[in-house]
């Protein structure tokens, strides 16, 4: 099953939806910068909340593709199956 798509919210953002169908799991954000005469770009994933202020990096990529790839479904505990990628952050298996 293949991951959904981030959803754009503007021209450098986007959210990344989970398991819950209305709370995102996560935000990227697009940086631009000049570096030797060339764009670079980096994407920061940011786990969500909804006060932008206790929102929290996470980890940044050189593309959209692999940040998407890098936010994890929730483990539902006591549930037959796991997440998707098999990956469930220490934190959210409690």
């Amino acid at each position: 099953m293949p991951r959904p798509k981030p959803i754009r919210y503007d021209i450098d953002t986007w959210l990344v939806m989970r398991n819950d169908p209305v709370m995102p799991k996560a935000v990227i954000r697009r940086d631009r910068t000049f570096r030797d005469g060339k764009m670079s770009e980096l994407f920061r994933v940011f786990r969500w909340d909804l006060d932008p202020q206790k929102r929290v990096q996470v980890s940044g990529h050189l593309t959209l593709e692999e940040a998407n790839a890098a936010v994890p479904y929730n483990v539902e505990i006591g549930s037959p199956r796991g997440p998707i990628n098999g990956i469930a952050l220490m934190d959210e298996r409690r």
